[in-house]
């Protein structure tokens, strides 16, 4: 059995476009997620997320000195942030990743541009 399939150019570029579009929700969504986890005492850590991560390409990033300590660190503080916790992008993903699947998802479809 042979199926043949065209696909005009045109209509790749607009996939291309609503697939960028998703993987932007899907990670502003995750990033949201996870600096809700995210451990917090002058909130340098959380803003050093919303600078550096590259949500348009999937990246989300935590960059000062102490992010990898404290990512990995079992302490923690809760009087800034009482949802505080230790690997917080992966506890973030461990609940999460279901809805960012569905956040990706519908804006694929929703794509307007």
């Amino acid at each position: 059995m042979e199926i043949k399939v065209d696909v005009k150019l045109a209509d790749m570029k607009v996939f291309d476009k609503a697939t960028e579009f998703g993987i932007f929700a899907a990670s502003e969504q995750a990033l949201k997620d996870c600096n809700y986890l995210c451990k917090q005492d002058t909130s340098t850590l959380i803003n050093s997320s919303l600078i550096h991560s590259e949500p348009e390409k999937g990246i989300l990033r935590w960059v000062t000195p102490y992010a990898e300590h404290q990512y990995t660190f079992p302490g923690t503080r809760h009087d800034k942030n009482p949802n505080a916790c230790p690997e917080w992008a992966k506890r973030a993903a461990e609940t999460k990743r279901d809805m960012w699947k569905k956040v990706f998802e519908k804006a694929v479809m929703n794509y307007g541009g």
